[in-house]
């Protein structure tokens, strides 16, 4: 007899928790694009350009570096500081669904403005890859705010904690690695289309 297998492997875990994630950020962009779509008069709506507004950025390179890779470098650090915090998980969802909103309050921006499946495309082109970077971050802030609770928690060897943060440590410098070569190269590309 073939007994059914009920958990999930590592892999699938994985996998699941990549899909959560993403599913996070989609949330919060629907969110975001039907929060300034049906707001009020008067609302502050800074929040709709905080990242990403390569269409209203004066096109000089470095204007378009900083704007490509500046705001998600925010947003990484924070992901970075939240894996210190026994309790930083709650707070990992919430700052990946607010990375979400900021993103649909800018495709809304600026893809209302006309053109906009030119706009739209060349906007998913820089925000699928920067997402997918900060959604392994998330996953590392996650884990390793796991790993922080159990230490504080249990009585866990500190060479295994040690050990641990090296590699914290290590996956985000190659994670900040990834996003300035991203958004060079994006910046870079987008000043060659526009000019």
């Amino acid at each position: 007899m073939i007994r059914k297998r009920t958990t999930l492997t590592t892999t699938e875990r994985r996998q699941r928790l990549f899909c959560l994630l993403f599913g996070c950020i989609l949330l919060g962009t629907a969110w975001g694009m039907v929060m300034l779509r049906w707001q009020y008069d008067g609302v502050p709506t800074g929040w709709a350009g905080f990242l990403g507004m390569f269409f209203q950025t004066k096109p000089t390179l470095p204007a378009l570096w900083t704007e490509s890779a500046g705001d998600i470098l925010l947003f990484l650090l924070a992901f970075f500081l939240l894996g210190f915090s026994a309790v930083g998980q709650p707070f990992a969802w919430l700052l990946l669904l607010t990375y979400g909103v900021c993103m649909g309050g800018t495709l809304q921006t600026q893809c209302s403005a006309g053109g906009a499946f030119v706009r739209s495309t060349t906007l998913l082109c820089y925000f699928v890859p920067m997402s997918a970077l900060l959604v392994l971050a998330a996953r590392e802030s996650l884990r390793f705010s796991g790993y922080f609770t159990a230490y504080g928690f249990r009585n866990e060897p500190e060479e295994q904690m040690y050990h641990q943060l090296r590699m914290y440590c290590a996956r985000f410098v190659v994670l900040a690695v990834f996003l300035l070569l991203f958004g060079f190269a994006y910046g870079t590309a987008f000043y060659a289309a526009v000019k």
